[in-house]
Order: C-alpha cells, then sequence, then structure tokens
C-alpha cells in the first residue's frame, strides 16, 4: 500500500494517530495565541506605566501575566500529552473543550473540534523501533 500523499492509497483517515496529533497541534496553537495575547496586555500595562510607580498597575500586570500564564501552562502540558497519547491529557481536552463551547462562536467551534478528537481512540505511541526496515520492526 502506498503511503504517500500523492498514492491513489493514501487518505488521512487512515492514520490512527490523527487523532491525537490534531488534539495536541489545536492545544499547541492556543497555548501560542495565549501566549502572544498576554505578552501584549502585559506590555501595554508596561508602557502605560512607564513614569510612574504605581503598585496597582503592576500589581494588574502581574495579575493578567499569571492568568494568561496558567492558561498557556495548561494548553502546552495538554499539547506534550497528547502528543505522547496520554489518557490524563485526553481527559483533560475533553474537559478543556466542553468549557470552551460557551465562547460563542470561534470557541464553540474550537472545543468541538477538541471534544471530537478526543473522544476518538488514541493508538499508543511508538517508542523506539529496533531492527532494519521489513516486517520484523518491534518496539522497545
Amino acid at each position: 500500500m502506498n503511503t504517500t500523499s500523492t498514492g491513489q492509497d493514501w487518505s488521512p483517515k487512515q492514520v490512527p494517530a490523527r487523532h491525537a496529533d490534531t488534539t495536541a497541534d489545536i492545544h499547541r496553537t492556543i497555548a501560542w495565541i495565549y501566549g502572544v495575547l498576554g505578552l501584549l496586555i502585559v506590555a501595554v500595562f508596561a508602557f502605560a506605566s512607564m513614569g510612574s510607580v504605581r503598585e496597582h498597575e503592576w500589581g494588574a500586570a502581574a495579575a493578567v501575566a499569571l492568568f494568561f500564564g496558567a492558561v498557556v501552562a495548561l494548553h502546552a502540558a495538554l499539547a506534550v500529552g497528547a502528543r505522547n497519547r496520554n489518557g490524563i491529557a485526553k481527559t483533560g481536552s475533553v474537559i478543556v473543550g466542553v468549557l470552551m463551547l460557551f465562547g460563542f462562536p470561534i470557541g464553540t467551534i474550537v472545543g468541538g473540534l477538541l471534544i471530537y478528537n478526543s473522544t476518538q481512540n488514541w493508538p499508543p505511541k511508538r517508542l523506539q523501533q529496533v531492527g532494519g526496515a521489513g516486517p520484523d520492526l518491534r518496539d522497545l
């Protein structure tokens, strides 16, 4: 069977790890978006408070940084777990997907994609292969 994208037998639905990889890609993208957005907001706080040393402005900037940092860390951890086909990441992705459903309209779409891809069968990840190219490849 030819599994290249130009072959007639190739279909992305035949790749069993597609759902786990898609879930990881979604989480990684969300982490990047929240990271950049958080940095921009903290930069606005920093530039707005230049020349003044008011503690409440820096406190607000720290609160924003902590919130966005927590969201980035959560999505990054779920992305790594999905890449490794971790069951906890699968459950966490469903929970995050359900919470994202309330963010209409974009969050609903992304949350639905997370739920769909997280509830599919994630095959175990092959760690390492030993042997030459051929049918006798074994996992370590």
